[in-house]
């Protein structure tokens, strides 16, 4: 039985801003050098490996796959649906602009579980830091809301964006609490009874 993994982000950002970066291209992977921070046991062409220590280049043919799925996506519109779309039902999804916090959440209770997916989530989350103002700032994770126990549930990634055009990996006591971010969302996703929220074909 598959059991893939929440993608979640949070930006806070001027609407105007938003509007571009959802508009633009999707960043490329390659852009980041710092991808072994993922860390963990991934499937490489050889079986599974630590990604700390996978040859460079079996890391830079997976960065160079990521790029090339990210360029098959126009806009960060376009892959964020991708991404959207990839959950199991519909209330597992939300996109949604508040104008009064000017904060975006963006993403699925049920995306993969595959290394190179987690990758391209996060380069299109990094991308965003671009468009953020000198006092933006976000998050992005990667983590099992579904399965098993609670000390069963754990964050793959996350990433702090911000403030202004910076990303980076939290360590891994940040990272640990990081699913925090969303617990409460993927609550009301689970309990049912939620109206599907998706916005992103219509912030313009």
């Amino acid at each position: 039985m598959s059991e893939p993994d929440g993608a979640f982000l949070k930006l806070r950002i001027a609407r105007p801003d938003l509007v571009r970066w959802l508009d633009s291209p999707p960043a490329r992977a390659s852009r980041w050098l710092d991808w072994r921070s993922i860390d963990g046991q991934w499937y490489f062409a050889g079986g599974p490996e630590d990604i700390r220590s996978v040859s460079v280049v079996q890391l830079l043919r997976t960065v160079a796959e990521c790029d090339a799925a990210l360029g098959r996506a126009a806009t960060n519109r376009q892959a964020l649906r991708g991404i959207l779309d990839a959950a199991e039902a519909p209330e597992f999804r939300q996109a949604a602009y508040d104008p009064g916090t000017q904060d975006f959440v963006a993403g699925t209770l049920t995306y993969s579980e595959n290394l190179n997916d987690f990758i391209v989530f996060l380069a299109i989350a990094r991308g965003a830091a671009a468009f953020l103002a000198p006092d933006g700032h976000g998050i992005a994770v990667i983590h099992d809301y579904l399965w098993g126990g609670e000390d069963e549930q754990i964050t793959q990634a996350a990433l702090r964006l911000g403030p202004g055009d910076r990303s980076s990996f939290m360590d891994e006591a940040e990272g640990r609490s990081a699913g925090g971010a969303f617990q409460a969302l993927a609550e009301q996703m689970v309990a049912g009874g939620r109206p599907p929220i998706d916005e992103l074909d219509s912030l313009r």
